[in-house]
């Protein structure tokens, strides 16, 4: 069967959705740009079956809508497969009715974390013919190639207008029977990322996450709550792929925590070591991860980045929202990943429950502590199906269930002594605090001559906040 996916463009002139990542929301000046590694994976696997496939970014080749309904008719498909989330999702619904009037025999499938969380709901906008809940490769396939009756993780829209949602999945527990994702059918030059080396790529070492957050969106929606691994020699085996077929010159482990089984990540490390791959690399890590030997052995791999979520300066806004660590231990961590030589890019969310005006400004003088390489302050974001969602609602704080509006930089949520536009205007407060501090001025200058990337967008972003203040 002939299946096109594709990362939808947006109807709007100025900026683009960024959907592949864990908080997607809207760039309208910063180019980050991710590429979509899952539904590469999709592709990659729908080929193996034996299908006609079509993989089109639209938003990393800045094409237009009309030029992307274009594209589809010339292609003719008979699925058109949309990797969709929360913020992007009326959007896509929009491009889809366009492309339901130009080819109206086409099944059109949503893919991603935010159908995942709402299948029923979603199926209610039209034209939408099914979604995929949760892991997508084989039931979609399955759904394609069989139809809906008996394919777990989807629902439909049945021939009569009655919305059915079928059984869910089993996650996937052996990774290692999943293609390598389909980059041959990427535009991989055109990606970008402001804290990465590019040209970059996303790699996956494992899927799902073993801790408790309750704002995360993947773990409690699309990949679950166990770590599912592959072995240290596919991954091993795919890198030395990407390193014979392209020019990138880094690659980030895009698993939640990557981290998180330590004997897993050293064997990957070994095998790199061993192997003699010599490619840069980044990843996700915990935020109290002190290992002296386990660290060192990362950076000997060729991790030169290590991506912390460290979220809040208050200990009791960490134990709510289930962070399972103690501030001593990040203050012990992040020293000790500087130590070593690694660019640590630490993360702080305002929003979280428990947040008070005083624990924001805790917030902001542990990140001027800690001093990390770069920083990344946001707004939290309650995205449906998790948990920090179902507590906002319980208590009715949220403003809207406008989806569009669900992202972080604009909070859709208050609370009795902390209003939305505050947290909003922390975000800008936080950055002009911890960029413009006489101790930081070295920093900015090392960046600027080593690593202008980071130093002109560190500026991009303050321009924007200074203007928007």
């Amino acid at each position: 069967m002939k299946v096109l996916l594709a990362n939808p463009p947006t109807f709007k002139n100025i900026g683009s959705f960024n959907r592949p990542i864990r908080f997607p929301t809207f760039n309208y000046a910063t180019p980050v740009l991710h590429p979509p590694l899952l539904l590469a994976y999709a592709a990659s696997y729908l080929r193996s079956k034996g299908h006609e496939i079509f993989l089109l970014d639209p938003v990393v080749e800045r094409k237009a809508v009309d030029a992307f309904l274009e594209e589809i008719t010339a292609i003719n498909p008979q699925c058109i497969v949309f990797e969709t989330s929360t913020p992007s999702f009326y959007n896509d619904a929009e491009v889809s009715k366009l492309i339901k009037s130009r080819l109206g025999a086409a099944k059109i499938i949503f893919l991603g974390p935010h159908v995942s969380a709402l299948p029923e709901e979603s199926l209610t906008q039209e034209p939408l013919d099914a979604v995929v809940i949760g892991e997508y490769e084989i039931s979609l396939e399955e759904y394609i190639s069989k139809g809906p009756n008996g394919t777990k993780g989807i629902a439909y829209r049945a021939d009569n207008g009655v919305i059915i949602r079928n059984e869910n999945r089993e996650y996937l527990e052996n990774l290692d029977l999943l293609p390598f994702p389909a980059r041959d059918l990427l535009p991989n030059y055109k990606y970008f990322d402001p804290i990465l080396k590019n040209p970059f790529t996303f790699i996956l070492g494992g899927r799902g996450c073993p801790y408790k957050c309750i704002f995360c969106n993947w773990p409690q929606v699309l990949t679950g709550r166990k770590y599912r691994l592959r072995s240290a020699k596919n991954i091993t085996e795919e890198i030395k792929n990407i390193i014979q077929q392209y020019n990138f010159r880094s690659i980030l482990f895009n698993d939640d925590t990557f981290t998180a089984d330590k004997k897993h990540a050293l064997e990957v490390c070994d095998e790199m070591i061993n192997s003699g791959l010599k490619l840069d690399w980044a990843c996700y890590a915990r935020a109290d991860d002190r290992g002296e030997d386990f660290l060192h052995k990362l950076r000997k791999a060729g991790c030169y980045l290590l991506k912390v979520g460290v979220e809040s300066g208050s200990q009791q806004i960490l134990d709510k929202t289930k962070k399972g660590y103690a501030l001593s231990e990040v203050k012990q961590a992040i020293s000790l990943m500087k130590k070593i030589g690694f660019h640590v890019h630490a993360t702080f969310v305002f929003g979280l429950p428990g947040e008070t005006k005083e624990t924001i400004r805790e917030t902001i003088d542990l990140a001027k502590r800690l001093n990390p390489t770069t920083v990344q302050f946001s707004s939290a974001v309650p995205f449906p199906g998790t948990k920090f969602y179902e507590i906002l609602s319980r208590e009715n704080r949220l403003l809207t269930r406008d989806w569009s509006d669900f992202m972080p930089m604009q909070p859709i949520f208050e609370y009795e002594n902390l209003s939305a536009e505050e947290m909003k205007n922390s975000v800008g407060t936080a950055y002009r605090k911890f960029y413009f501090r006489p101790g930081y001025f070295i920093t900015g200058l090392k960046e600027f001559f080593f690593q202008p990337r980071i130093f002109w967008a560190n500026l991009t972003k303050l321009i924007r906040l200074l203007i928007q203040k």
